[in-house]
């Protein structure tokens, strides 16, 4: 491999880690706060019983509990068929995510927005975890399925659906009123910062040992 191909994923993680320290920046100084806050009310604007229950099933599943249990799980199974580069790799995701959720949270230090549906946790509001630990665990996996398909239109039949579950997970924190959308949409930016960083290089040896 090419010395220029091998910096593409760290090129790639670099340029969407410079988009995120812009948006971070505007969190700290305010500038997203009348967005953030038409956008919420506006999203919550379409609240019924049905959505309720739907957003709250949406954050359980993009929960910590949840994704690192279905990461756990793709894990072993990925060494029990003896993928361990691609184990290692999930491993390595995920492990980021923590981090950089972790670490995020407490040097921007955002108060979370008052609930509406739900209680708040006890942690900063920026990054969302949940939209971070989503975007890397199915972003990971949309990424391994679809490494070997050939057409842009198989790629297409699994990544849509993932693309909507991970952003619909997003939104759902926001109907709830537990985050701002820049929230969402920074850790959308810090997922994709790791995968092009990890991802790429585990999805193209799905088959690696």
């Amino acid at each position: 491999m090419k010395a220029s191909e091998a910096r593409k994923p760290l090129n790639c993680s670099m340029r969407v880690l410079q988009v995120f320290f812009i948006l971070a920046m505007a969190v700290l100084f305010g500038i997203t706060d009348g967005v953030d806050r038409d956008l919420m009310h506006a999203l919550q604007g379409w609240s019924s019983p049905e959505l309720t229950r739907l957003a709250l099933s949406l954050s359980r599943i993009g929960s910590a509990y949840a994704i690192y249990g279905m990461a756990a799980t793709v894990g072993l199974v990925l060494l029990l068929l003896g993928h361990r580069f691609v184990a290692f790799h999930l491993a390595i995701v995920m492990g980021a995510a923590f981090l950089a959720n972790s670490f995020v949270k407490l040097m921007v230090a955002r108060p979370r927005p008052v609930p509406i549906f739900g209680e708040a946790p006890e942690t900063y509001s920026f990054a969302s975890g949940h939209a971070l630990m989503s975007a890397c665990f199915f972003g990971f996996i949309g990424m391994l399925v679809t490494a070997r398909m050939p057409e842009a239109w198989q790629r297409a039949v699994i990544l849509i659906p993932i693309f909507a579950l991970i952003g619909c997970i997003g939104a759902a924190r926001v109907y709830q009123g537990v985050h701002y959308p820049s929230d969402v949409l920074g850790g959308f930016l810090l997922g994709a910062a790791i995968l092009c960083a990890f991802g790429p290089r585990a999805a193209d040896r799905p088959g690696g040992r």
